[in-house]
């Protein structure tokens, strides 16, 4: 260590430690290495840097740091620990500090930085680049590894990538962020957060941001170079003067159980930022895959007529949700359109009057350009440029703009909105789509503004003007919505078909976000981590119909057992009169919902997963899955010991069993079995279970 005229030391180097991961700041170079709680390095060389909007990079990388804090408590959202912050000069008055911190009992190290301005020019920030260049030590080939790929918002296909591969495209724009440099071979990025897993020496490296309201935020893998970045998007906002803008906070954790490390950063993210569980998950029935924009009173009163029906297959659902095509226009929200002659607190007052609480569809953030707002407020679109309107998407036979919600009377809009729906017509539950409109990259009114942070402005507003009410948020950003709705879309819309209509063959996958049972499926699997810690998951709709559908009786009960052990959100949108008894029982077998989320085994190992198991206490549910359009036999591996095993849909005892289970699955077929110790005695817990869980000779009513 050396002192500087500035009364800080210079270090050479400096370790935090806290016993289960360390952190070295080689200070003399500008950089730091992560190692593992067995003290192997598994991160090295990584440095903090800030890109300005005239392109110019700043980097703390071959410049020497000085101490400002080492071992400095830390208490905050994410526990007590220790900190080191550590600044470094980088050119005629701009400096960067790097924050490095280990929290208590935690495998992590969360790191995050700032910019100094001491210019007497403004500095514009195009990004912060929280993790730069930082080398991954997997012990083998980066053509070996696998990529988990978290996608911007709900409809974003979210899946595993073998880097030997190239990267999914995010195409349509409407599912991809704004910010999207361009992809290159053996470059595969992420949104938000990512697991980089090595199958030939078990290792992994989960990353993630576990502050998400100010920037959106990217992770990117190079596969030869063996390099991990982390950006978090300034989006050109200034920093003045003797003013200093903050990174959001990346969470590092190496590992070698990838699937609870990726829990953990769910833990994490929404401790940060306030995430709503709750153990009370929504249920219902909705519109949509049913009626679609025909949905109309006679409709919805039909319906609450048949969740009215007592008896041995009666849906004790709690929310009717009135989805798309009720109202004037899009934008124009207090006017109902001829369908409702009655109104909708008329409506309202009659599903409450039947027992059930009332839900509303809303796209808040777009403005149609047929609607009455916007012939009166056509100031209130973002634009792309001076004068042009930035055109959010194209629906309802027109385009549709992106609502500038750096307006404040924008804002006060929004709250009489949804002050009149739940207040005068008495709306328990609102579902807000199509609402990374208010996230597009666009000229907006406050130029100083954030994408996320004006995204979550609008949130913010139709939090305040509906209190505690459910808020179910759908093409939502994912990072940008916690903390602020209570139940997130995470997949495509579900269809009533398997795969998306038209081409057969997608060769370069960039289908994966169009509708079907097979892309709301994957994500269903894939982004299990979130449900319980950020929000409710929302898998989409059940579809258990006979009628007016391609999918197979095979391919229905796989997506009732993938919504079934997700332990998320079920919503059935079928007309409930024309079902059978069969599958009225079907559905009623998903209620209650477990609220406990299904860890895809397999996720390191295909695609979509084969295997989802979930534990309920007294015994394991165990779901295996053919993805395969032939018949296909699955040898489905049991945890350690011998186990009764006993068939959930079919009600079959299986017999005492160990090692593993053969099954002979159809195309797009699943098992569903229960799994119990020989000697383990149900318990009071499985009442809590749904149907379709509970183990047979059980007490199934409630007392």
């Amino acid at each position: 260590m050396r002192s500087t005229g500035s009364g800080f030391p210079v270090l050479e180097a400096f370790e935090l430690s806290n016993g289960l991961i360390a952190v070295r700041l080689d200070a003399e170079n500008g950089v730091f290495d992560v190692r593992d709680g067995d003290g192997d390095t598994v991160v090295s060389d990584a440095a903090f840097g800030v890109v300005l909007t005239d392109g110019s990079p700043l980097s703390s990388r071959g410049l020497s740091m000085r101490l400002v804090s080492a071992n400095q408590p830390v208490d905050d959202a994410l526990g007590g620990g220790l900190g080191m912050t550590a600044e470094v000069d980088i050119r005629n008055g701009l400096s960067l500090s790097v924050t490095v911190t280990l929290y208590d009992a935690a495998p992590s190290v969360v790191i995050d930085g700032d910019l100094h301005n001491e210019t007497p020019e403004p500095a514009r920030v195009a990004r912060f680049d929280v993790l730069q260049g930082a080398r991954l030590n997997l012990a083998s080939s980066g053509e070996t590894w696998r990529f988990y790929k978290q996608g911007w918002q709900s409809w974003s296909p979210t899946l595993l990538l073998e880097c030997s591969g190239e990267d999914v495209p995010m195409a349509p724009s409407v599912i991809a962020p704004s910010t999207q440099p361009e992809a290159r071979a053996g470059r595969f990025v992420s949104d938000l957060m990512t697991a980089v897993f090595s199958p030939e020496c078990g290792r992994s490296i989960v990353a993630g941001f576990v502050t998400t309201g100010d920037q959106m935020s990217q992770i990117w893998l190079d596969r030869e170079a063996q390099t991990l970045a982390a950006w978090s998007y300034a989006d050109g906002i200034t920093v003045p003067p003797g003013g200093k803008m903050r990174s959001e906070r990346l969470l590092i954790e190496p590992t070698r159980a990838p699937l609870e490390a990726m829990e953990r950063y769910g833990d994490a993210l929404g401790r940060a930022m306030h995430g709503r569980p709750s153990a009370d998950i929504a249920t219902g029935w909705c519109s949509w895959y049913q009626y679609w924009q025909g949905v109309s009173e006679e409709a919805v009163l039909a319906n609450l007529e048949e969740l009215s029906r007592k008896g041995r297959y009666a849906l004790a659902v709690e929310y009717v949700q009135i989805d798309d095509g009720w109202q004037a226009d899009i934008g124009d929200w207090l006017g109902v359109n001829g369908k409702f002659p009655h109104g909708l607190r008329w409506l309202v007052e009659r599903i409450h009057e039947a027992g059930f609480k009332a839900g509303l569809w809303l796209a808040p953030f777009l403005i149609g350009k047929k609607s009455r707002l916007w012939k009166e407020h056509p100031e209130w679109a973002v634009q792309y440029k001076p004068g042009k309107p930035f055109i959010a998407m194209q629906n309802w036979g027109q385009d549709c703009y992106a609502l500038d919600l750096t307006r404040p009377e924008v804002i006060e809009w929004l709250k009489f909105v949804f002050r009149t729906v739940c207040e005068e017509w008495g709306f328990d539950y609102v579902k807000i789509d199509f609402i990374y409109a208010g996230a597009v990259d666009g000229m907006r009114c406050d130029a100083e503004v954030t994408r996320a942070q004006a995204y979550r402005r609008g949130l913010e507003a139709i939090r305040e003007a509906v209190g505690e009410r459910f808020v179910l948020g759908c093409g939502n950003p994912m990072g940008a919505s916690v903390g602020l709705v209570n139940g997130a879309r995470i997949s495509p819309d579900i269809a009533p078909f398997w795969k998306p209509r038209g081409r057969s063959d997608d060769p370069q996958r960039k289908r994966m976000s169009e509708p079907s049972a097979l892309n709301a499926i994957r994500n269903t699997m894939t982004r299990w981590w979130m449900h319980g810690r950020l929000w409710q998951n929302d898998p989409d709709c059940l579809l258990v119909r006979s009628e007016e559908t391609a999918l197979t009786e095979d391919e229905v009960r796989t997506l009732a057992t993938v919504i079934a052990m997700s332990g998320g959100m079920v919503a059935d949108s079928d007309d409930l009169a024309r079902l059978s008894d069969e599958r009225r029982q079907w559905l009623s077998m998903l209620l209650p919902p477990s609220g406990k989320a299904a860890r895809p085994i397999d996720l390191f190992e295909s695609d979509v997963s084969r295997l989802l198991e979930l534990d309920c206490g007294s015994h394991r549910m165990l779901a295996v899955f053919n993805w395969g359009d032939a018949i296909a036999r699955i040898e489905a591996p049991l945890p350690a010991g011998r186990f009764e095993v006993f068939d959930a849909w079919s009600h079959d005892y299986l017999g005492v069993r160990e090692g593993c289970l053969p099954f002979e699955l159809p195309p797009h077929g699943c098992r569903l079995i229960a799994l119990r110790l020989s000697a383990t005695e149900e318990n009071e817990a499985s009442r809590e279970l749904p149907k379709l869980f509970r183990w047979p000779g059980f007490e199934r009513e409630r007392s």
